[in-house]
């Protein structure tokens, strides 16, 4: 059954306003560096979502930019690691912040409350959900990243090896500490052995 409220023409009112609204998000947070989320009170206006976000994604091309960033911020982050193998260059980072949590379901009654056709608000993380580092030494390269772990995922503690098929590169090493994040390390060499992996990896882990 369709409401009255939905069942009504959205008007031309209403999408100029949510057109303006998403362009001034865009460039706030391209200039900021900020995040954004956004309620949809039209969900089919935006691929059937009721929310999205702007911002939030910072990428660096600098080792010392990437750790300017990283280092305002709580819990983990990964670091180049003392035992890096030789050869191996800086590329690029990516941080990117948290895209589920509490304040998602926040802005999402907020943003009903308002009755605006679309709602805008800032936040402020703190701690990042995923963190990556590249590395290469002429062909081959080496990453390094920290993930939210999925909390319908497994529990597993420790150290273990992706299940891709013997041919599949780059190869995976993941560690799951029993905490809420996941780090893994992956490479594109065959010199480096699995228990050199984990050596490195942990290395480029700073709690």
């Amino acid at each position: 059954k369709k409401t009255a409220e939905a069942a009504k023409p959205i008007s031309a009112e209403e999408k100029k306003f949510i057109e303006a609204e998403i362009q001034r998000v865009k460039e706030l947070a391209q200039e900021s560096g900020d995040m954004y989320v956004l309620y949809h009170k039209y969900p089919k206006l935006n691929s059937g979502f009721d929310i999205s976000y702007w911002g939030g994604i910072h990428e660096f091309t600098t080792y010392e930019d990437y750790l300017k960033k990283a280092s305002t911020l709580k819990g983990s982050i990964l670091q180049e690691p003392a035992n890096l193998p030789k050869g191996y260059k800086f590329l690029s980072a990516v941080i990117e912040g948290p895209i589920e949590g509490k304040f998602v379901d926040e802005v999402r009654a907020e943003g009903k409350k308002s009755g605006k056709p679309i709602y805008v608000k800032k936040i402020d993380w703190k701690e990042a959900a995923t963190i990556r580092l590249k590395y290469a030494s002429g062909k081959d390269t080496l990453g390094f990243s920290k993930d939210t772990v999925d909390s319908k995922g497994s529990k597993k503690k420790g150290f273990f090896d992706d299940k891709l098929p013997k041919h599949v590169f780059p190869k995976y090493v993941f560690w799951n500490d029993g905490g809420k994040f996941e780090y893994s390390i992956s490479t594109s060499s065959l010199d480096m052995s699995r228990k050199q992996k984990i050596e490195v990896l942990k290395a480029a882990v700073k709690k």
